[in-house]
């Protein structure tokens, strides 16, 4: 079960790959990044094995923190972005998330540096729950995630009732839904240090807790990787196709279109863009313009291939709607 919300996050991250230079989009393809990251420290194998190479003292753990704070920082600017369209109301709200994420981090980076936490343990909790130091780490991470997850569902809740498309209203409805069974499971962690640490814990209680923290977690990570998901299938699978041909056509076109640049002097793009252009926005254009730049060095006198002359001819007919 702790690999599937991992999964989830990889899959979704590389989905949204191509937004990566989109500056309104772009935070949405780092929060699952940092999500992604964090859900596979979780996973006991992986802690256990990646802290000696932070240096032992459960400084995975540190990290793991850290990205899940970037990632919820960023699902927070991301909202903002989507659902906010006035200017000062969006500086405010960003301002805001980006006070609460340096006071939060600073606040877990010294309940860390002021904890004694030695031996490797994934459950920093109920290990060294004790500590005044640990105290302060987990309340702070704590208290800050729940915080976003009740502030980007509250932003969600009130942008659905505008949405007139039902794929998008259903993703950010499932987005919501996620954030506010992440703020569960969290709740559910802090209440099961709290139980663990009373003088007479209820065993009935703990139990109940302990596996029910798994199924939130996962529920919450699925319903958030589902609402992600679901706006990229707006476009009729006609249009889904023809992205997909083209970022594809382009990667086979790169060695001749890199050759045709070493005999022009000025080119419409520079040199290296091939490196980005598969997998960023207006996949269409850039074909396009790639398509252009090789024709106008086979007007000069280049020589092409038969199997480039073939790419070529079956990309100008992708771009006529062929």
């Amino acid at each position: 079960m702790d690999y599937v919300p991992a999964g989830m996050l990889w899959l979704l991250t590389l989905i949204r790959i191509p937004t990566a230079l989109d500056k309104e989009r772009a935070s949405v393809l780092r929060a699952t990044f940092f999500a992604a990251v964090a859900c596979t420290l979780f996973i006991p194998a992986v802690y256990n094995a990646a802290d000696p190479f932070l240096g032992g003292h459960n400084h995975v753990g540190l990290a793991l923190i850290a990205a899940i704070m970037a990632g919820f920082w960023q699902f927070h600017s991301a909202t903002v972005l989507a659902a906010l369209t006035d200017q000062a109301r969006r500086r405010r709200h960003l301002r805001r998330g980006r006070l609460a994420a340096a006071a939060a981090g600073a606040c877990v980076v010294a309940g860390f540096a002021t904890s004694r936490v030695d031996t490797t343990n994934q459950n920093l909790p109920l290990a060294y729950g004790t500590q005044p130091g640990m105290q302060l780490f987990l309340w702070a991470g704590s208290a800050f995630i729940i915080w976003v997850c009740a502030d980007v569902a509250l932003t969600c809740l009130r942008f659905l009732p505008r949405m007139r498309s039902r794929t998008f209203k259903s993703g950010v409805g499932a987005f919501a839904a996620g954030c506010i069974l992440m703020a569960l499971a969290l709740g559910n962690r802090l209440a099961l240090g709290v139980i663990e640490e009373s003088p007479t814990p209820s065993a009935p209680v703990l139990g109940g807790l302990n596996w029910s923290f798994t199924l939130l977690e996962t529920l919450a990570v699925l319903l958030v990787s589902i609402g992600l998901m679901l706006p990229r299938f707006r476009e009729s699978p006609g249009l889904v196709r023809r992205n997909i041909r083209s970022r594809w056509l382009m990667a086979l076109l790169t060695p001749v279109w890199r050759r045709s640049s070493t005999e022009r002097k000025y080119l419409l793009r520079n040199r290296w863009t091939p490196i980005l252009d598969p997998v960023t926005g207006k996949a269409t254009a850039h074909l396009h313009r790639r398509v252009i730049e090789i024709r106008d060095s086979q007007l000069r006198g280049m020589a092409l291939l038969p199997r480039e002359r073939a790419l070529v001819n079956q990309a100008e007919e992708l771009l006529q709607g062929h």
